[in-house]
């Protein structure tokens, strides 16, 4: 039973991947197209709130929402702020500088900041640092460190290349850091939330921040654009809605291991292969080089070896 819980939330955690690539495809047509930055933000969650909020209007959970929301506001804030506030702004503005591929290469950096920072917010068994983890992790980022060195000569410059490093690693280092703690309040306080609505409150929590952003980009820019709007309702519905759902579900199914959910927060290596194809197809980039290949074939072999160890405990609980 419980191995076949594990092996769900691993699947569903990809499944989560195919749907957070859109966010990659789609803010390098925009950066490339010339939609700003601070409209692609705001935009993605506003209308992932509206999204949201009409489903669960429907299904009749909207108001127990609120209700918890409202005991615990300053939560929600800040964890939301930063999770679809900070952390989609610096991936959307990394865009800027570098392919839609390199930044969710990039950004499988969360997989080994995912396990770095489990010490400093569980007091429990997960807790521990898995060392096979952590060298199955340095296996994906060597498949990082070759996808990136396959651009050096490529259009964009060595300084463009280090700013959207630097700024998706930070992005990276954030997203499970307000995912675990939401997480972890919840279950201290014992509220009882399904997926949806976790994914609903964290991005609600997150509009006052991207109602900053949005205010800046009208006065940089005007209005978004027809294009732009489309653009980001697609992001919204793909990588806001759908991704979103699917991820905290599979975190939920592996909660009470450290190991599954190290698994899971894996499984997002999928995005680099299926926004790589994504960019082939519709934007019309060059495949990369054999390098770049290989780097993709390190990170879906450190993929497939991540989730073993968590199945062979299970297998051993059972």
């Amino acid at each position: 039973m419980q191995t076949t819980q594990q092996t769900k939330a691993v699947a569903t955690g990809a499944l989560a991947g195919v749907f957070f690539s859109s966010t990659y495809i789609l803010n390098s047509f925009l950066a490339s197209s010339g939609g700003h930055w601070a409209w692609t933000t705001g935009l993605r969650t506003s209308l992932l709130v509206l999204f949201l909020g009409v489903m669960l209007q429907w299904q009749g959970q909207l108001w127990p929402l609120l209700q918890t929301m409202r005991n615990h506001v300053w939560v929600w804030i800040g964890w939301g702020s930063i999770a679809f506030g900070l952390n989609y702004f610096l991936l959307t503005f990394g865009a800027l500088f570098g392919p839609g591929w390199l930044v969710a290469g990039v950004f499988q950096f969360t997989i080994v900041a995912g396990i770095l920072i489990a010490p400093f917010i569980y007091s429990d068994d997960r807790a521990r640092i898995p060392m096979r983890a952590l060298l199955l992790s340095a296996l994906i980022l060597a498949g990082i460190a070759l996808m990136q060195w396959s651009q050096k000569e490529g259009s964009y410059t060595t300084e463009q290349l280090l700013c959207c490093i630097g700024l998706v690693l930070t992005a990276a280092f954030l997203w499970p850091l307000a995912n675990r703690k939401l997480m972890l309040h919840l279950e201290v306080k014992q509220l009882k939330l399904n997926a949806m609505q976790r994914v609903a409150g964290t991005a609600i929590g997150s509009l006052p921040f991207n109602l900053l952003l949005m205010t800046f980009g009208y006065s940089e820019v005007g209005w978004p654009s027809e294009q732009q709007l489309l653009a980001v309702s697609i992001i919204s519905v793909s990588s806001g809605v759908l991704g979103c759902i699917f991820f905290f579900k599979a975190m939920h199914m592996a909660r009470s291991n450290g190991a599954a959910m190290a698994a899971v927060e894996a499984t997002q290596a999928l995005e680099i292969l299926v926004t790589v194809v994504g960019e082939v197809l519709l934007l019309g980039i060059a495949w990369p080089n054999w390098i770049g290949n290989l780097g993709m074939m390190l990170i879906i072999g450190g993929l497939i070896l991540y989730s073993i160890p968590a199945r062979r405990k299970m297998l051993a609980v059972r």
